[in-house]
């Protein structure tokens, strides 16, 4: 059984599911790029957070993180934007 890592991470019997093929290929890509050492978990966890209350805060309403889709997208940007930082890109 697998735990979730982060508050928001959808869980079904305990175990993380993904709801699309995207979803896993995003979170497998954050494992890998960790293991990497592109980022640790600590700045992974805390942009993450960030990004998840920044879709937050563009919503009336009490979250808008509601669906995997929605999780796995600020996956994506997080992923996306350290990647760029890191490697210098644009």
């Amino acid at each position: 059984m697998s735990q979730p890592v982060f508050d928001h991470q959808p869980v079904e019997d305990g175990d993380v599911v993904f709801d699309a093929p995207w979803q896993a290929r995003t979170f497998a890509m954050a494992v890998k790029l960790n293991e990497a050492g592109v980022f640790t978990w600590s700045e992974w966890s805390l942009r993450l957070a960030k990004n998840i209350q920044a879709a937050e805060s563009l919503t009336e309403h009490d979250t808008a993180v509601v669906t995997s889709d929605d999780y796995y997208t600020c996956w994506q940007q997080t992923l996306e934007m350290l990647v760029r930082e890191k490697t210098g890109g644009s």
